[in-house]
């Protein structure tokens, strides 16, 4: 897995709590502000804040991103364990994928996690492929 650091806000502030608006943007390459102002309408609508989970769920569905279940493996002695970003990515480098982990939400482009932050030793809680 590579990482490429790159903020998509467009002040590029830092620790503003837009990941999923920065995920987003990224993966759909639309402007930062007008992923902001989708998801802000969908919030709206539904009394939640853009970032949350249910708003930014419905928004992928509507931009027909697929919901993939939070991935698990398991050893030899039948413990399940969680994937982490890098193994995730690794096991599927051809494709790109948005990843939430806890309280965040990220994106990888076919090998290459591209966030303010690297993320990929975290675990991977639901995906969304397109």
């Amino acid at each position: 897995m590579e990482f490429k650091k790159f903020n998509a806000n467009p002040k590029e502030w830092k620790r503003e709590g837009d990941c999923v608006v920065r995920a987003i943007t990224t993966a759909t390459g639309k402007k930062w502000l007008e992923v902001y102002k989708e998801l802000f309408e969908i919030g709206y609508k539904k009394c939640r804040m853009p970032n949350s989970q249910k708003v930014y769920e419905d928004y992928l569905g509507k931009e027909g991103w697929i919901k993939q279940k939070m991935p698990v493996w398991y050893d030899a002695f039948g413990k399940r364990h969680r994937y982490t970003v890098r193994e995730l990515i690794e096991e599927h480098p051809d494709k790109r994928m948005i990843i939430s982990v806890a309280n965040h939400l990220t994106f990888a482009d076919k090998g290459t996690l591209i966030d303010t932050w690297n993320c990929g030793s975290k675990s991977v809680g639901n995906y969304w492929t397109k």
